[in-house]
Parts: C-alpha cells; structure tokens; sequence
C-alpha cells in the first residue's frame, strides 16, 4: 500500500505524512506487544490454512501491526466481507520474505534497495501478491492488495493501514 515511499529510498524525498507514518510503524514495531489468544483465535476464525500459514510466518511485530489494521478497517467498514478482512491481515506478507528486523528496515527505507534482502523489502507488495496467489486466496482479496476492487473497500483498507 504505501510502495511510493519505498520505491524513492531516500528520507529526504518524504513527505511530511510519510515521514510521520513511518515514524509511528516504528515505534509500534519496537513495543509491540504480544497477541492475545483472543486474538489469535479471530485471526484463525477469519484465514484459510494457508492463509494462516502465511500470517504465522510474520514476524509478532508484523502480526501486531495485521490486527491493528483489521480493527481499524471494522471501525472504517463494518461490514467488510471475508475477502477485505483477509487482505487486512495479510497486506504487508511480502515483508516476511525480506526477515529484516525493525532497525534494518529502517536502514532499508532509507538507503533503497541496495541488497538482495533490501530490495525484496522494497517489493513486499509484488512478492505478497506472489505468496497470496501461491496460498490460493481468492482474486478478490488479490485485486483489493492490487488497488482494483471495490472503491469503498479499498478506501477503508488504505485508511486502516495509514496508522
């Protein structure tokens, strides 16, 4: 959702509200807390297994993050379908496939992408849609992660996700 901001690389060629996104994902990331069995039992209620699988892999910040913005889309959309919560909780997987930590995905953002591990940072959105499709989701939820769908939906996702 946010690949303008990783496709320049460069802090200085943020904008003020990227700047101030980016500053809040990290400190979120850095003092997440654990997920509840609450929690996890609504995550489990809501993916496929493989879907599942998928979310498992992320890291607890990533997870964290995945539940904050499905609570922040049922505040924006209520009632979103099975196929808009499945893309709140699995938007950012693709970063799963860098495993760079808090700080080197700081160091990621504003150097570019100039390593292997960096540049699929950079592409999370190009390699989650690769593991979406891989897992079986369903072209819904792959459109929506694309930006095509449903103008509401992916105007609450986008909402949701802009912490």
């Amino acid at each position: 959702m946010h690949s303008r901001i990783r496709e320049q690389g460069w802090v200085a060629n943020l904008s003020k509200f990227q700047l101030i996104h980016l500053c809040k994902r990290f400190f979120s990331s850095l003092f997440a807390r654990d997920i509840s069995v609450e929690e996890f039992s609504r995550v489990h209620s809501i993916l496929s297994v493989n879907e599942m699988d998928l979310w498992k892999s992320y890291q607890k910040f990533d997870k964290r993050h995945s539940i904050v913005v499905l609570n922040r889309l049922n505040a924006f959309m209520p009632h979103a379908g099975r196929e808009v919560h499945v893309a709140a909780l699995l938007h950012d997987i693709g970063k799963s496939d860098s495993r760079l930590d808090v700080f080197s995905r700081v160091i990621a953002t504003i150097v570019g992408p100039r390593t292997g591990r960096f540049s699929r940072y950079h592409h999370h959105e190009e390699i989650g849609i690769e593991l979406l499709e891989a897992a079986g989701c369903s072209e819904v939820t792959i459109s929506l992660l694309k930006g095509i769908g449903d103008p509401q939906a992916l105007a609450a996702l986008s909402d949701a996700d802009n912490i």
